[in-house]
């Protein structure tokens, strides 16, 4: 064999050779390649599991505590449901309870009593909180403290501000009403007056929760870029066109969970009127929140007050989804 044919020889067993481990790693990348989908949708699997197992003893918790009471409080509003001696009576009535509520004169009153604390204390809030927050997000010295003293009020138990506000409304020997018996003005009747009792009730419960949504306000004026009041400025925009072309539509967002949960609130306000007026005078305070349990707990009815509740549950759902969807329309 000559040496030309030697050097061919050679040359085409490391062709082979090549070829081979070209083959063997292109079967490899094909095994890789066709493992990949299933190495991913066991990895999806996974987390998904993983995450069902995490969720699942709030899962348990919300089913017990809201899910079956929910389901409950409807099977009841469809029956006479008493308890008479510690035992459970029911008789199965269907929707009577609900149509004997838009029937009730109190029902009626109580509901539009409702309406009259979102309808006077949300707006006032929203904007006290929203004024403050714009003059507190600014770099002033004993910013911190007027933010702590604005918060001490959300953090006090609304039992409490109820009964400090109920003896600083008195009307005979309230602290208020002797300020005006020393500038020789005459007493008002804060918490006897229906319209006044309205009035002082709805302040106070502005005044207990309006710090909770200044903070809100505080953080959301915090994420607005500065670079945009910059490029107002030099556009020549004054402060108010600042707040209105700017402000209000970045902070947009924040202000719809303000509405929306301050609507809520105002709503199923219980605690202060249960405090300071229980109802009165003359069912003047009372709400429909307050009816329900009066006619739970006093009544001993339970399945009308579950009739009131779940129409309350409905009214309070068709509001926020009103409010949404005009919020949304307005972005």
């Amino acid at each position: 064999m000559s040496s030309l044919e030697a050097v061919l020889l050679s040359h085409n067993k490391r062709q082979e050779e090549r070829g081979g481990d070209m083959s063997m790693q292109a079967d490899k990348t094909v095994l890789q390649a066709a493992s990949k989908p299933a190495r991913r949708n066991y990895l999806y699997l996974r987390q998904i599991r993983d995450g069902y197992f995490f969720i699942f003893p709030a899962m348990v918790i919300m089913g017990l505590f809201t899910v079956y009471p929910s389901i409950h409080l409807f099977w009841m509003s469809l029956n006479r449901y008493r308890m008479v001696e510690g035992e459970q009576h029911a008789q199965f009535i269907g929707l009577s309870y609900y149509i004997a509520a838009f029937d009730d004169p109190l029902f009626l009153k109580t509901l539009w009593n409702s309406f009259y604390f979102p309808l006077v204390i949300t707006p006032l809030q929203t904007a006290l909180a929203l004024f403050i927050a714009i003059l507190l997000s600014g770099k002033t010295r004993g910013i911190s403290f007027f933010r702590t003293t604005y918060f001490i009020p959300v953090i006090m138990s609304f039992v409490i501000v109820g009964m400090f506000w109920k003896e600083m409304l008195n009307t005979n020997s309230g602290v208020i009403n002797g300020m005006l018996a020393v500038l020789h003005l005459p007493p008002l009747s804060f918490l006897t007056d229906p319209q006044m009792a309205k009035l002082s009730i709805a302040m106070v419960s502005m005044w207990r929760g309006w710090g909770w949504y200044l903070v809100i306000f505080i953080a959301a004026l915090t994420q607005v870029p500065k670079e945009l009041y910059e490029s107002g400025s030099i556009d020549g925009t004054n402060a108010w066109q600042k707040f209105y072309y700017i402000t209000l539509p970045m902070i947009r967002r924040s202000m719809l969970f303000v509405i929306i949960v301050s609507t809520m609130n105002c709503i199923k306000l219980f605690t202060p009127i249960m405090v300071m007026t229980n109802g009165g005078p003359a069912d003047s305070t009372r709400t429909i929140v307050h009816y329900i349990w009066s006619m739970a707990f006093r009544s001993g009815d339970f399945g009308y007050a579950g009739a009131m509740a779940v129409i309350l549950f409905f009214i309070i759902m068709f509001i926020s989804f009103v409010q949404y969807q005009f919020m949304k329309n307005e972005d």
